[in-house]
C-alpha cells in the first residue's frame, strides 16, 4: 500500500511539474500607457522623447540720425555722404536652430516584470539603460528665451547733446546816457554787454573750422611739426592720433549724421506633430517694427518648413507589418518587449518670402518609428540595453 502512495505521489509530480515551471517562467510586459486597462501597483513608467526645436532669431535695428549742421556740410566740408532724414529699419542677421526633448504622452510606456530588472533614466524621466551602467552626459541644447515684442521709444534728439558747440556770442557796444547835471544836460557814453545767440550758419562755420584745426593737429604730430616743442613718440603719440580722430569724428556727425546700430535677439520654440511634414508661423517680421508675435497684424510671416527626410516606404512598410505580427500576437499574450526609436532626421528650413534663412538636419524622435525588443531577448535576465535618452534609440543591445 505504502509503495503504491509513493508510486503516485511521483506520478503526480511529474505531471505537475512541467505546469510549476510554465508557472515561474519569465516574463516583461511593456505596454503604451493608454493601452493598459488594468490599474498597476507601483509601476514603473517610462517615456520616449518628443524633439522641441529651438529657433534663436537675431535682428538688428539700423537709426540713421540727421546731424544738426547737415545742410552746411557741402558748404564748409565737401562732405557728399550725409543723412538728410532720421530713419529706422530691421533686418534679421542670424538665425540658429537648435533642439531638446521633452515628454512623449503619446509613447509613454508602463513596465512589469516578474524578475528582477535594473533600470536607469535621466533626470526628465527618459530611460537610460535596463541592467547595466550608462555613460550618458546630458547636455541643454536649447536657447534661454526672454522674447520682448514691446516697443521701446528711441530718443534720436539726445544722440548730439555730449557735443559741446558754442551757440552764443558776448557783444559790446556803446550807449549814450543823457544826465540832467543842474538843468545841464550831457551825454555820457556807456559800455553794454549783450548775449546774442549766432545763426545756425555760423555755428556750422565755427565747428567746421575746429574740424580743420583738428586735422592740421594731427599732420602736425604725423609728420613731425613741432615748431621747436618736443613731441610725443610710441604709445602717448599714438593715444594722441586716436583722441583726435575720435573728436573729429564726433564733430563730424554735427554735419554728415550718425548710424547707431541695436541688436535684439529671440527664442522660438516649435513642436513637429505631423510625422511627414509639418509647417507654421514662427514669427511675423517688418522692416519698420522688427520682429513681432506670430498673431501680430504688423509685418509678414516667416515660417518654419521640418521634413521627415525618409526617402523610402521599405522602412514603413516593415514597420506595418510589425504592427500587425504585434497584434496577432497580442490576442494570445499581453508580453512586449522594451520599446525605442527608430531613428528619424527632418530637414528643418526657416523660409521668409521664399528665402531660406536658414536649414538644418536633425534628429526628430517624433517623426521616428516605435519598435519593440524582441521578448526572447527582453525575457532573458541576462539581458542589457543602453538607449541615447534624448534621442530614444538603441546604443548597445546583449
Amino acid at each position: 500500500m505504502k509503495k503504491n502512495i509513493l508510486k503516485i505521489s511521483a506520478l503526480a509530480a511529474a505531471i505537475m511539474l512541467p505546469q510549476m515551471l510554465e508557472a515561474q517562467k519569465f516574463f516583461l510586459r511593456v505596454e503604451n500607457i493608454k493601452d493598459v486597462s488594468n490599474v498597476k501597483i507601483n509601476p514603473i513608467v517610462y517615456s520616449l522623447p518628443k524633439t522641441v526645436l529651438s529657433v534663436k532669431v537675431t535682428a538688428v535695428n539700423e537709426i540713421s540720425v540727421k546731424g544738426p549742421y547737415s545742410q552746411y556740410a557741402q558748404k564748409y566740408l565737401g562732405a557728399d555722404d550725409v543723412i538728410t532724414s532720421n530713419s529706422s529699419s530691421w533686418s534679421i542677421s542670424n538665425v540658429e536652430i537648435s533642439s531638446y526633448p521633452i515628454k512623449d504622452s503619446l509613447r509613454t510606456f508602463v513596465v512589469e516584470s516578474n524578475f528582477p530588472c535594473s533600470m536607469t533614466f535621466s533626470r526628465d524621466g527618459f530611460l537610460e539603460s535596463v541592467n547595466t551602467a550608462s555613460d550618458y552626459k546630458e547636455e541643454n541644447k536649447s536657447f534661454s528665451q526672454n522674447n520682448n515684442f514691446q516697443e521701446d521709444n528711441f530718443q534720436s534728439g539726445k544722440i548730439f547733446q555730449d557735443i559741446n558747440v558754442n551757440r552764443y556770442e558776448t557783444v559790446f557796444d556803446t550807449v549814450l546816457h543823457v544826465i540832467d547835471a543842474d538843468s545841464i544836460f550831457t551825454a555820457v557814453p556807456t559800455q553794454r554787454t549783450q548775449m546774442i545767440r549766432k545763426s545756425l550758419d555760423e555755428q556750422a562755420q565755427e565747428l567746421a573750422n575746429q574740424i580743420f584745426v583738428l586735422r592740421d593737429d594731427r599732420k602736425a604730430l604725423l609728420v613731425g611739426e613741432s615748431d621747436g616743442k618736443s613731441l610725443p613718440s610710441g604709445d602717448a603719440l599714438k593715444y594722441m592720433i586716436e583722441q583726435l580722430n575720435k573728436l573729429e569724428e564726433k564733430y563730424m556727425s554735427m554735419f554728415v549724421g550718425k548710424k547707431i546700430y541695436r541688436e535684439k535677439t529671440y527664442v522660438f520654440d516649435f513642436v513637429p506633430e505631423k510625422s511627414e511634414h509639418s509647417q507654421s508661423i514662427l514669427f511675423k517680421f517688418s522692416a519698420q517694427y522688427g520682429i513681432q508675435a506670430r498673431t501680430s497684424l504688423k509685418g509678414n510671416p516667416v515660417m518654419i518648413d521640418v521634413t521627415n527626410m525618409m526617402d523610402s516606404n521599405v522602412e514603413k512598410d516593415f514597420n506595418e507589418s510589425q504592427k500587425i505580427i504585434r497584434r496577432k500576437e497580442k490576442a494570445a499574450s499581453q508580453d512586449n518587449g522594451f520599446a525605442y526609436l527608430s531613428p528619424a532626421n527632418g530637414k528643418v528650413k526657416i523660409v521668409q518670402n521664399n528665402n531660406v534663412l536658414c536649414d538644418k538636419v536633425l534628429n526628430i524622435s517624433q517623426m521616428g518609428l516605435v519598435r519593440y525588443v524582441p521578448q526572447s531577448i527582453a525575457q532573458n535576465q541576462n539581458f542589457k540595453m543602453v538607449l541615447y535618452p534624448d534621442k530614444g534609440t538603441l546604443k548597445s543591445l546583449n
